[in-house]
C-alpha cells in the first residue's frame, strides 16, 4: 500500500497547485502534440533535413518524450488536481518504473545526439557510412539496458512506496533503512544514470562550441561560410538538458547526505525542471531546422484554409436556411390571407 508524508507540513495551497497544474498542462500539450508532429514530419514526410543518423536519434527522443509525459507528467498533474494519490497501488508501481525508465533513456539519448554530432563534424569521412539502421541499433541497446536500473531499484524498495507532497508523485521511501551494501549499489546506479550522461553532454557540447568558433575563424580568414546545419539544434537541446538535469543531480547528491524533507522547495524546483527537458524540443526544431519550420507552417496554413472554408460554407448554409425560412414564412402568411376557409375560421 502507498503511504504518504505529512500534507500539513509539505502540502501546497490551492493557488500554488493551480500554477503547477497550468505549467504541467503546457508541458503535456507541448510534448504530446509537438513530439507527434516531429514523428510525422520525420517518418512520413522526411521533413527534417539533417543527417539521417541524427534524425533517427531525434525520433527516439520524441518517442521517449511521449512516454515520459504519460508516465510522469500526467500522474503528477492528476495528483495535484486531486491533492492526493488516487490512481491506486498498481498504477503507482507502473508510474514509478516507467518514470525512471523513460527519464534515464532521455538522458542517454541526448548524450548520443551531442556526441554523434561532434563525431560527424570531426570525422566526416569515417562517419559518412553511418545509416539509420546503426542509429536504431544504438538507441535500441539504450532502450534495453535502461530496464536494469528501475527494475533493480523497484526490487530493493518495492514495499516502501511513498506519495510525496513535496513532488506530488510516487517516490521510494526506504532508502534510510538500506544496508551499507544496498546503498552502495543504489549510489553506483545513480552516478551512472545521472552523471555519466551529464558528463558526456557537457564535454561534447564544449567540443561543439570549440568546433563552431574554430570554423568561424577559418571562414573569416578564407572569406567563406561555415556549415552550421544541425549545430544550433544540438547545442540548444544540450543546453536545455543541462538546465533540466543539473538541479536534480544536486538534489540526488543531497539525498545521499541529508533527508529530503529538509529541501522541499529545492526538491519541487528540480522536479519541475525535469519536465523542461521534454517540453521545448518541438520549438527548438521549429526555430533551428528550416525544413521542419516550412513543414509546420505549410500544414498550419492548409489547416487554417480548410477551417476558414468550412466556416464560410457553414455561414453560407445558415444564411441560405434563414432566407428559406423567411421566404417560407412569408409564403405561408400570403397563403393564409388568400385562403377563404382560414379567413372564415378567424372571423368565427
Amino acid at each position: 500500500m502507498v503511504a504518504s508524508n505529512n500534507f500539513t507540513e509539505y502540502g501546497l495551497d490551492e493557488t500554488k497547485r493551480c500554477l503547477w497544474i497550468t505549467y504541467l498542462l503546457i508541458v503535456l500539450l507541448s510534448s504530446l502534440i509537438g513530439s507527434s508532429v516531429i514523428l510525422i514530419a520525420s517518418l512520413k514526410y522526411n521533413a527534417i533535413k539533417l543527417n539521417k543518423f541524427l534524425v533517427t536519434v531525434i525520433d527516439h527522443i520524441a518517442v521517449c518524450d511521449i512516454l515520459t509525459t504519460l508516465s510522469f507528467v500526467l500522474p503528477t498533474m492528476i495528483s495535484l488536481i486531486a491533492n492526493k494519490w488516487v490512481l491506486g497501488d498498481t498504477i503507482a508501481y507502473i508510474h514509478l518504473f516507467l518514470n525512471g525508465y523513460s527519464i534515464q533513456i532521455s538522458y542517454f539519448l541526448t548524450a548520443v545526439l551531442t556526441s554523434s554530432k561532434l563525431l560527424i563534424l570531426r570525422f566526416p569521412r569515417k562517419t559518412s557510412t553511418w545509416e539509420e539502421k546503426h542509429a536504431h541499433v544504438l538507441c535500441g541497446v539504450i532502450w534495453v539496458l535502461a530496464v536494469i536500473f528501475p527494475a533493480v531499484r523497484l526490487g530493493f524498495d518495492k514495499h516502501g512506496l511513498l506519495f510525496s507532497y513535496i513532488h506530488y508523485n510516487i517516490n521510494y521511501g526506504r532508502y534510510s533503512e538500506f544496508t551499507s551494501v544496498d546503498k552502495l549499489v543504489m549510489d553506483l546506479f545513480i552516478y551512472i544514470v545521472l552523471y555519466l550522461p551529464l558528463l558526456v553532454v557537457t564535454t561534447t557540447t564544449c567540443g561543439l562550441l570549440y568546433y563552431l568558433i574554430k570554423a568561424r575563424r577559418a571562414a573569416k580568414r578564407s572569406g567563406g561560410q561555415i556549415r552550421r546545419r544541425g549545430i544550433a539544434t544540438v547545442l540548444t537541446v544540450a543546453v536545455c538538458y543541462c538546465i533540466s538535469i543539473l538541479p536534480d543531480s544536486l538534489t540526488c547528491l543531497s539525498i545521499i547526505n541529508l533527508p529530503i524533507q529538509s529541501l522541499p522547495t529545492y526538491g519541487r524546483v528540480s522536479e519541475m525542471l525535469n519536465t523542461f527537458n521534454i517540453m521545448p524540443n518541438f520549438y527548438i526544431y521549429f526555430f533551428t531546422i528550416p525544413s521542419f519550420k516550412q513543414f509546420v507552417m505549410t500544414n498550419v496554413s492548409i489547416i487554417w484554409a480548410k477551417t476558414r472554408g468550412c466556416l464560410c460554407r457553414n455561414d453560407q448554409v445558415v444564411h441560405t436556411a434563414v432566407n428559406n425560412t423567411e421566404g417560407t414564412a412569408a409564403d405561408m402568411e400570403q397563403a393564409e390571407k388568400e385562403d377563404p376557409l382560414l379567413q372564415e375560421e378567424q372571423s368565427v
